[in-house]
């Protein structure tokens, strides 16, 4: 129930920060902030507001600044509207997850690419083909089509029990209720 409540009260904290940036503070070095979570602290004494600039470096610097000039007004306008014995303090932390993801796809993309101009992703290039499964290029795909199917038929079996054999000790731990979480 506690963990239900602390979710509740992140949720809220994030909707009523972002209100309170967008209507009720007038700093324009601010700018295009969006909250991204909003993080508690166990004894909630410490509330983490994670956010995104959409701006240049310098703008993001002017934004962090702004933000921590503006905590303790925001910390205040939340007192007045949220029913919690105490107020947590608030630290914007700039979040470099919706960067790093944005990174990681233009890696994937590239790698896609590169697989797309020299025809890498094919059956030959699969680790673990063996030299004799493709002699020819008709022959390799037709072989390595069929070989597939069948595969993929016995692999499903065997798969269900290799699956059923590993979660086995895990399941029996989970319902055992024996390991601290």
């Amino acid at each position: 129930m506690a963990w239900d409540r602390a979710r509740r009260y992140e949720a809220l904290l994030k909707e009523k920060i972002a209100v309170i940036l967008v209507d009720r503070l007038a700093d324009p070095r601010i700018g295009f902030v969006t909250v991204t979570r909003v993080e508690l602290s166990r004894d909630r004494k410490i509330a983490a507001v994670f956010y995104t600039v959409m701006g240049t470096p310098g703008q993001q610097r002017a934004a962090k600044r702004a933000l921590g000039d503006a905590a303790p007004r925001i910390q205040e306008q939340l007192g007045r509207t949220m029913r919690m014995r105490h107020m947590p303090e608030l630290r914007f932390t700039f979040d470099e997850s919706i960067e790093r993801e944005s990174h990681m796809r233009e890696l994937l993309d590239g790698i896609a690419a590169d697989r797309a101009r020299t025809g890498a992703g094919s059956l030959a290039d699969e680790p673990g083909a063996e030299d004799g499964d493709h002699a020819g290029a008709d022959a390799g795909a037709d072989a390595g089509a069929d070989d597939g199917a069948d595969d993929g038929a016995d692999g499903a079996d065997d798969g269900v029990d290799a699956r059923a054999d590993d979660e086995s000790p895990t399941s029996d731990s989970r319902d055992g209720g024996l390991e601290p979480r």
